[in-house]
């Protein structure tokens, strides 16, 4: 019995060691590689900053910071009226595209858009 198993096991060619070799090598890295994604995509805590607003020369606020909802309200630069008088100028009329512009902010963001409250707005 002995010599049948020892029959059966053939001696490895070169090309099938430097396989095995190949194989444990790449499962190596693919392990390593891993490893080294998921320490990334792990948070880690305290690691965001609190955003601050950003000053000019003359200590006025330029940009306000962002509150933490994320859901700011957006206020468009026509009102509803101007809206769609807007939409019937023509196509080479920035009010047009104005007009095209708020409508699609109005789509895009629902619930969060608002008109315009200026009197003296464009006409």
């Amino acid at each position: 019995m002995a010599n049948v198993h020892e029959q059966e096991r053939v001696p490895e060619t070169v090309e099938e060691q430097a396989l095995k070799e190949v194989e444990g090598y790449i499962e190596q890295v693919e392990k390593q590689a891993e490893a080294s994604v998921s320490d990334v995509l792990q948070p880690s805590a305290g690691a965001t900053p609190t955003p601050t607003p950003v000053y000019d020369d003359m200590g006025k606020i330029v940009m306000q910071a962002a509150d933490s909802s994320g859901k700011a309200s957006i206020v468009l630069p026509l009102d509803e009226e101007e809206i769609k008088k807007g939409l019937h100028h023509k196509v080479v009329d920035g009010l047009r595209w104005l007009a095209e512009w708020c409508i699609y902010i109005i789509k895009k963001y629902p619930g969060r858009v608002f008109y315009s409250q200026n009197k003296d707005g464009i006409r």
